[in-house]
């Protein structure tokens, strides 16, 4: 079990439990049996990601729920399958003036696009400072104009495909290691290489940071902008990753292939399926970790790339509420 910033990993098999006003993990050795237990100080978290077999039950969630505490549950085979995401009285931050606001913003297909535009302005220009910082080649300048005259969410959709996948024909440019890594197409569910199992479990990592900093505004999450929110349950943390995945994820990728600390050994296979080894993802994590504490500069203030996060949720929420201008952040 790693400790960092507020988030906890749980990495070995075992049963998380309330006792007295407290969370406990009891690890379970591999015969089921507690061969060690650790208390987890309930006001030194903001949310868990259980990465491995955990038993539950409903009393300890509900106790979660009134701690506004996220969950984060992971398959047998390291992919993402859902979140606990409080609802309760005590939820934090809700507003009925955001939401009905939120909902007006959705249906409004000018103030949508607009939305949905600036996030991907930001996405493309923090993914084209990742080419430049590494010396490639790289124009941009004909997606953001393409983008420019969109005039709906397909139409932008469209410009961001292109866009990605010419960004993703300079990784093999960036990433040394092309043996092991070689990017040839984007694969999901499941990942069918290396570098797109790295691309998977760092994307599922930045969407569920923006769900947490979402949980701390008033914004509600199941309305989304440029992602349709269609029948998923959450969506506008994939929006607000846009901006980030280039920004936090993909320099850790680049960074940790290129000085080796993530090689070909790092990964395991289950049923023909690509996973981290739990040690390859403590040595993700503290990269994470490094990079989400990390502070920058905005006008006179400075901020850790969370708080940012979350500043950038509250930028949305002021053009929704307020008409204020909007502009996707973009790393100086």
């Amino acid at each position: 079990m790693l400790k960092n910033d507020r988030t906890h990993f749980i990495l070995n098999n075992g049963l998380l439990r309330r006792k007295d006003d407290n969370l406990y993990f009891d690890k379970f050795d591999n015969d089921e049996q507690i061969c060690d237990t650790k208390i987890i100080p309930i006001n030194a978290i903001d949310e868990i990601y259980l990465l491995t077999k955990v038993s539950i039950d409903s009393y300890t969630l509900a106790f979660l729920a009134d701690q506004n505490i996220l969950l984060h549950f992971f398959g047998p085979f390291g992919s993402f399958r859902g979140n606990f995401y409080p609802n309760t009285p005590n939820s934090v931050n809700k507003s009925g003036f955001v939401l009905l606001e939120q909902l007006r913003s959705f249906d409004d297909v000018t103030k949508r696009t607009y939305i949905a535009k600036q996030i991907t302005v930001a996405r493309m220009q923090n993914a084209a400072k990742n080419c430049h910082k590494y010396g490639i080649d790289f124009d941009e300048k004909p997606f953001l104009n393409a983008l420019e005259k969109a005039n709906n969410n397909l139409e932008i959709m469209a410009c961001e495909g292109g866009f990605a996948k010419a960004y993703f024909e300079c990784w093999n440019k960036i990433i040394k290691d092309n043996k092991s890594f070689k990017f040839t197409i984007r694969s999901k569910r499941p990942p069918l290489d290396k570098i797109n199992a790295f691309i998977s479990y760092v994307n599922t990592r930045i969407y569920n940071v923006c769900l947490s900093e979402i949980y701390k505004t008033e914004l509600d999450p199941r309305i989304s902008f440029l992602h349709e929110p269609n029948y998923r349950a959450l969506s506008l943390h994939l929006d607000l990753a846009e901006i980030f995945k280039p920004i936090i994820g993909d320099n850790l990728i680049f960074s940790m292939l290129n000085k080796k600390e993530i090689t070909a050994k790092d990964f395991a296979s289950d049923a023909g399926r690509l996973r981290f080894t739990n040690e390859a993802i403590k040595k993700i994590e503290m990269q994470m970790i490094d990079r989400l504490s990390r502070t920058y500069k905005i006008g006179e203030q400075t901020f850790t790339m969370r708080q940012v996060i979350r500043k950038e949720a509250n930028k949305i929420k002021r053009c929704i509420c307020e008409n204020s201008p909007y502009e996707g952040f973009v790393l100086a």
